[in-house]
């Protein structure tokens, strides 16, 4: 099937994860809004943040924010429907990774002319511009995939979050108060986001001895970023260190944070919306991986930015909470095996 793009007036994008699956989507985005400048842009979102990551930019007009729970009820799917109808879309653009039995059907109920998606496990039947996936394609790539099938290319494949210069301006000040300009300061990361996905964090207790070796024996400031939900992890790493980090853990934006991180001389985290936040301002950063597959969900385009045990069983993550009994991928990588990487990511930087 072919597409006329000239008749696209209303997009609508579907988007159900988090933060940093939205900053995987920008590239693509970015090469979409350059394509038809004229046209509307809808997304519709789970109840995870992930417009966090554009708003305030000139990337999307409005959102739709729904809980993925509800797609099962009669009466929400409905209500859904008719709202979706009364926008008059004439293309939707499901993100990777995304049931294509549920959005495609959702689409087609909402009389959208043209569905674009993936042909997941053959299960991409109510989608008319179909695109193969690929497990092991990273994210970004997937969701470029997705926009190449109507023509469009994404030449940019830079990742973007939106950051404004008062956001900039605050972190400048941020950085004069605690007399960091001109200090080697390392950003950490030990949580893992709103989805609470506890099974890809490396054990808090390591991060904080982690975080007292870059202070005492790199002689590095130390800054633990997170969102409101891992304040209580934040203050339980604090409590477990002999030295005193700076806490930005649930005290900021997203904006405000992604402007801090991107003057930090070097980011830790695991894999979450922040690392990839990282990326985005182009903050050297270090990717601690276990159940999930770096090649899918890895810092981009730098993959060797991920720190990882090459075990058998590892990826193991296929879209559901991995219940393991040792987590062995996670728990063997040590406090030394991190210096170390930091002492290599350090010197780089210095030369």
């Amino acid at each position: 099937m072919r597409i006329e793009l000239s008749r696209i007036k209303n997009v609508l994008i579907i988007m159900m994860g988090g933060i940093g699956n939205m900053i995987f989507f920008t590239p693509a985005l970015k090469a979409l809004r350059k394509t038809l400048p004229s046209s509307s842009f809808c997304f519709l979102l789970g109840p995870y943040g992930a417009e966090k990551a554009v708003e305030g930019s000139d990337l999307f007009d409005q959102k739709i924010i729904v809980e993925p729970k509800k797609f099962t009820g009669l009466s929400g799917n409905m209500r859904l429907i008719r709202r979706l109808r009364q926008e008059n879309l004439n293309l939707s653009i499901t993100s990777t990774g995304t049931n294509p039995l549920k959005s495609g059907f959702l689409c087609a109920l909402a009389g959208i002319e043209y569905r674009v998606g993936e042909n997941i496990g053959g299960k991409g039947i109510f989608y008319n511009l179909k695109v193969p996936f690929d497990h092991d394609r990273h994210e970004v790539e997937s969701n470029i995939h997705l926009v190449q099938r109507l023509g469009v290319d994404a030449e940019d494949r830079r990742l973007f979050v939106q950051r404004s210069e008062k956001d900039k301006e605050s972190a400048q000040k941020f950085f004069a108060q605690h007399s960091l300009k001109g200090k080697v300061v390392v950003g950490l990361h030990p949580g893992s986001g709103v989805h609470q996905a506890g099974f890809k964090r490396w054990p808090r207790e390591r991060f904080a001895q982690l975080a007292d070796k870059l202070i005492t024996d790199i002689g590095t400031s130390v800054i633990i970023f997170g969102g409101a939900e891992e304040m209580e992890l934040a203050e339980e790493i604090k409590d477990g260190m002999r030295s005193s980090p700076l806490i930005m853990t649930g005290q900021s934006t997203l904006a405000e944070t992604a402007a801090l991180i991107e003057k930090c001389t070097l980011f830790i985290s695991n894999d979450s919306g922040l690392l990839h936040a990282a990326c985005a301002v182009d903050t050297p950063s270090i990717g601690i991986f276990g159940p999930t597959n770096p090649r899918r969900t890895g810092p981009y385009p730098d993959l060797s930015a991920v720190f990882r045990k090459d075990l058998a069983c590892s990826p193991c993550y296929e879209g559901k909470p991995v219940h393991c009994g040792h987590f062995e991928c996670l728990n063997l990588i040590t406090v030394d095996d991190m210096i170390e990487e930091v002492k290599k990511r350090l010197d780089k930087h210095a030369q």
